[in-house]
């Protein structure tokens, strides 16, 4: 097999792994809990033919000595894409939810062992975002893990390929669900921060979700990130946005009435308002930040009802709020949301005048 013979099959297994990558974020946002077998099969008519042709054509394959190394890292990646399927496949009952955490923790393995090699692979860069001329060559871009200090808690943070500190940045502020974290979180908003240049900070929960009765301990900590990154990087102070999944949608309205001051807008997605915040609304605090509130109808977790409560309460006290109801959605991961309805809304925020209490 001759170099140009070998790119072109490599480059369409390549496609196979990231139509494989594409199910499984498909899968996550999709999924209703009470309909799991449709999710399963769903998945698994996307991927039967995927798996097996990506995996037994990368063990086929007889790289150059200099690919030997890449196509082993892509057969990894593969075979942890099956193991990662088999998992969701089987998982029955109450024990899905321990497969649907593992599977995630494996995609989020292999997209985090995928992205170095975006320079090398055009196909699964593109998908990144990458710029082949601008990948990985400067530290300060790229995947950046801050470990805990005093300061803040872990944190995961994207800084696009492109960055300079010729002009300023918006940062995106993103919260994750109860038992996650910001390292598998920071994948929702991963490419379109690339695409339209901004930066995501994504912190963890000092415990295993935010601490809503005792707001003020994760307060300090994603405050206390902001203003690292800030010292860090050229961000526009103006344009630093807050969103959260789930129990990160319920802090992120903590935060944002706590700290107005950091906010210029904030997205809870699939969350709803905590009690423990009825003496801030008294007090109107964080009237100034604009919010979006976007929920599904079929959410199991949060009820609609509840939530539309919420906004009606808001409005009333003169919050500057949006409510997005989905009918179709449940409660899962919001990739195409954070497209089509957090980000342009973020970016309408760019041209609006700042409103002061």
């Amino acid at each position: 097999m001759n170099a140009d013979e070998y790119a072109t099959r490599l480059r369409l297994l390549e496609h196979y792994l990231l139509l494989t990558l594409e199910a499984f974020e498909t899968e996550f946002e999709e999924l209703r809990f009470g309909d799991l077998a449709v999710s399963q099969e769903r998945l698994r008519t996307a991927l039967e033919p995927l798996i097996p042709a990506t995996r037994h054509g990368l063990e086929a394959l007889d790289p150059p000595p200099e690919r030997a190394d890449l196509q082993r890292r892509m057969l990894a990646a593969a075979s942890r894409c099956e193991d990662a399927a088999q998992l969701w496949w089987q998982g029955r009952g109450a024990t899905f939810i321990n497969n649907f955490v593992q599977c995630r923790q494996m995609l989020v393995q292999t997209l985090e062992e995928l992205y170095p090699l975006r320079a090398q692979l055009p196909v699964l860069g593109a998908h990144f975002g990458a710029n082949p001329a601008l990948a990985g060559g400067h530290p300060g871009t790229g995947l950046i893990a801050w470990e805990p200090c005093e300061e803040h808690e872990a944190c995961a943070l994207y800084v696009p390929d492109a960055y300079t500190p010729d002009r300023d940045w918006p940062l995106i502020v993103a919260l994750h669900g109860a038992s996650g974290s910001g390292r598998e979180y920071l994948w929702a908003w991963q490419r379109l921060a690339a695409e339209h240049g901004y930066l995501v900070l994504a912190p963890k929960s000092t415990e295993i979700t935010w601490s809503v009765l005792e707001p003020h301990i994760d307060v300090a900590s994603v405050t206390g990130a902001i203003d690292r990154a800030l010292a860090e990087y050229r961000i526009d102070h103006n344009r630093v946005l807050l969103t959260g999944l789930s129990d990160g949608a319920t802090f992120s309205y903590l935060l944002a009435f706590l700290a107005p001051e950091y906010f210029a807008g904030v997205a809870p997605i699939a969350g709803e308002l905590s009690q423990v915040a009825e003496p801030l609304l008294r007090r109107r605090e964080g009237r100034e930040v604009p919010l979006l509130v976007v929920h599904g109808a079929h959410d199991h977790i949060f009820p609609i009802q509840t939530v539309r409560s919420t906004c009606g309460l808001l409005t009333h006290l003169g919050y500057d709020i949006r409510f997005d109801e989905l009918p179709d959605w449940g409660h899962a991961y919001p990739y195409r949301i954070h497209r089509e309805r957090v980000l342009p809304w973020f970016e309408a925020l760019a041209v609006r005048p700042r409103r002061v209490s």
